[in-house]
């Protein structure tokens, strides 16, 4: 079942009205529309081999990790928790964490509904029944509780916001998690011109022209950024455990939160 927490009006525009009835943010119907909101896009992207391809061979390793993060050898995990994953991704890694046995309840978040269908058709049935509850929203303005999940998941979204909407989306994150909960952070890495790709401009205008907001993300202080979200809320984060791939071109962060 997906619950609608959309009240805003909607779009003006008639190229995002093709893709929702709601209003869309305006980066991602501008510089995302053919990846995530055309349905050829979305049924060419989905694949977990696509999504390997696009991340040179390192999706089926991080996604695994990340998934490896709720095992029972991980003190910090309770079983039956409560996760919240922001904003659905392509591939196998929700469909993966819904069918963790430490996962109670997943909590799906996505403004666009073609992701919400997508992901439907990818968590089996009887699953999506018994843990899954799915959620039309900005994961700007996330409709949930204050400190109501043990872990939030954001998973290789933050390379694709503007900084305005990335500060957003961190702050409500925060708002969202427990005392004592996780933030588990899948992205690319900072870029400090070790890697290859980040020392040839070729690569790096490439990449920036198929991700806008990569530059600005691979500059940002991520856990700078983060700790000042948590003190804006009165609480204090820190960094658990680190991951790093193909020669510190990705990372898998995971933080506590008191």
């Amino acid at each position: 079942m997906i619950t609608n927490n959309l009240p805003y009006s909607v779009s003006t525009s008639i190229s995002k009205k093709q893709y929702s009835q709601y209003a869309l943010p305006e980066y991602l119907a501008e510089h995302y529309w053919w990846a995530y909101l055309s349905p050829k896009g979305v049924k060419f992207f989905d694949r977990p081999y696509i999504v390997n391809r696009i991340l040179w061979g390192q999706y089926h390793k991080i996604a695994q990790d990340a998934v490896n993060l709720f095992s029972s050898e991980n003190e910090l995990v309770i079983t039956q928790q409560k996760v919240a994953g922001i904003s659905c991704a392509y591939g196998e890694f929700f469909p993966k964490l819904a069918a963790h046995n430490n996962v109670s309840q997943l909590y799906l978040f996505d403004i666009a509904p073609i992701q919400l269908t997508q992901i439907q058709k990818k968590i089996p049935a009887p699953l999506l029944d018994k843990k899954c509850q799915l959620f039309l929203s900005n994961a700007e303005q996330i409709s949930m509780a204050d400190r109501c999940v043990d872990s939030a998941i954001l998973f290789f979204l933050l390379h694709e916001l503007p900084e305005f909407s990335r500060a957003n989306v961190l702050s409500e994150t925060i708002r969202i998690t427990k005392a004592g909960g996780r933030i588990i952070i899948a992205d690319y890495a900072e870029n400090k011109d070790k890697h290859f790709f980040n020392r040839v401009k070729v690569f790096n205008s490439v990449f920036e022209k198929l991700e806008p907001f990569l530059g600005d993300f691979w500059r940002c202080d991520l856990v700078a950024e983060l700790s000042a979200q948590a003190k804006r809320h009165g609480r204090t984060i820190t960094m658990l455990s680190e991951r790093y791939y193909f020669h510190h071109f990705y990372r898998l962060l995971e933080f506590r939160l008191e």
